[in-house]
């Protein structure tokens, strides 16, 4: 609690380390990723280590491809990891110390907190039998991780797509293990999320009652080539997933199809939603009228949808549109995120949102712990 308001971290993270593949099937644990240092390093930075995986370096900051991310030297004490707070330790980063992840909450006020896993995973492998056993893999760890503070510590369970008989039982498995949310990210590689190859994958979810999370990350193979550095990653190829996933589940019938179906956006920021709604709105009568197949088009306006309630945002706490963002979803679908404890973690999130005077101590409120528990349900 802070200030008198309780805090559910929507958004926070379990770095990537080798305890995650400890559970992987022995046809693939020759594949699986691996601490690697660099050499001839004198002109890289900080980016002088990585996980070898697939016959590439992740994450690296030069030519094409490049994103930042989750690096051993982050969560590795062999890397050179430290701990740089006393009150965050490092053994709680991997959860491989779940008490000290507690600790941490205590010292920021957070009362619960969702935990995904690195963006890292949505670019591994183009193979769906590795991507799948790599993702249930992390299931299992953050599963059994979480399993020690329930009421606490939440996860996100990854949601193989390319090997729909994989993303099935990955659902059933993550529900049985106590999972809040399965988690994707704004493609499934170079295919939309309504791909119908899909189809069994969303189904299943449906039937599992688990929301939807869309996470940040580099899905779509074409936007890393043209990411020539980690300023293109931020504003190309990490965030524009987020309007693919939009148009691919709002545009192709998803919320219609699947009338229970909640959706977080989580780490994309919010004020896109307020370039996309108007957009789509824009062109949706022109195509309802030359589009020959009617099903493929939206049936009801993109704000109406947006307006449904079932749409979630986790904005940024300076983010100087969110009055509009709330007036345009409605003040019970923004969500309060730390990121923590990636390098970019908002540690004052909570704080900035308290100290906003453009929105009520009642929005204040939902923002900061309500609306996750709308979203996510009761901890």
């Amino acid at each position: 609690m802070l200030q008198g308001y309780r805090l559910y971290d929507a958004d926070a993270h379990a770095m990537m380390s080798p305890r995650m593949w400890e559970t992987l099937a022995q046809e693939y644990a020759p594949r699986r990723p691996r601490p690697t240092r660099v050499h001839d390093v004198s002109d890289m930075g900080r980016w002088t280590n990585g996980w070898l995986v697939e016959g590439q370096i992740i994450p690296h900051a030069l030519g094409p491809g490049s994103q930042p991310g989750n690096e051993p030297a982050r969560v590795l004490e062999e890397f050179g990891a430290e701990t740089h707070s006393a009150e965050f330790p490092l053994s709680g980063f991997d959860l491989s110390d779940t008490d000290a992840r507690l600790r941490g909450l205590d010292y920021m006020g957070i009362d619960r907190q969702m935990l995904y896993p690195t963006t890292l995973y949505a670019r591994m492998t183009s193979d769906p039998g590795f991507e799948a056993a790599l993702m249930r893999s992390y299931n299992r760890y953050v599963g059994k991780q979480c399993s020690l503070a329930p009421k606490r510590l939440k996860w996100a369970g990854l949601l193989p797509l390319r090997d729909a008989t994989q993303g099935c039982e990955a659902i059933n498995e993550m529900k049985k293990l106590g999972a809040s949310a399965a988690v994707v990210y704004g493609t499934a590689g170079d295919k939309l999320l309504c791909h119908p190859s899909f189809t069994p994958v969303w189904d299943e979810l449906d039937r599992s009652g688990l929301p939807l999370c869309v996470h940040m990350g580099m899905s779509f193979p074409p936007f890393a080539e043209v990411c020539n550095g980690l300023f293109d990653a931020h504003g190309i190829g990490m965030s524009l997933p987020a309007q693919m996933a939009f148009v691919a589940i709002v545009g192709h019938g998803m919320l219609d199809r699947y009338p229970n179906l909640k959706v977080g956006f989580l780490e994309f920021g919010a004020e896109w939603i307020l370039y996309m709604v108007p957009r789509l709105d824009h062109y949706l009568p022109i195509d309802r009228s030359q589009m020959p197949i009617k099903s493929e088009v939206p049936q009801r306006t993109i704000e109406e949808y947006a307006k449904s309630g079932r749409i979630f945002l986790a904005g940024e706490a300076d983010d100087k549109l969110l009055p509009q963002e709330i007036a345009l979803l409605g003040e019970d679908q923004i969500l309060y995120s730390s990121d923590l404890p990636h390098g970019e973690g908002r540690h004052n999130a909570a704080k900035e949102i308290l100290a906003r005077t453009d929105i009520t101590n009642t929005q204040k409120r939902k923002i900061l712990y309500d609306n996750a528990v709308r979203f996510f349900g009761e901890p």
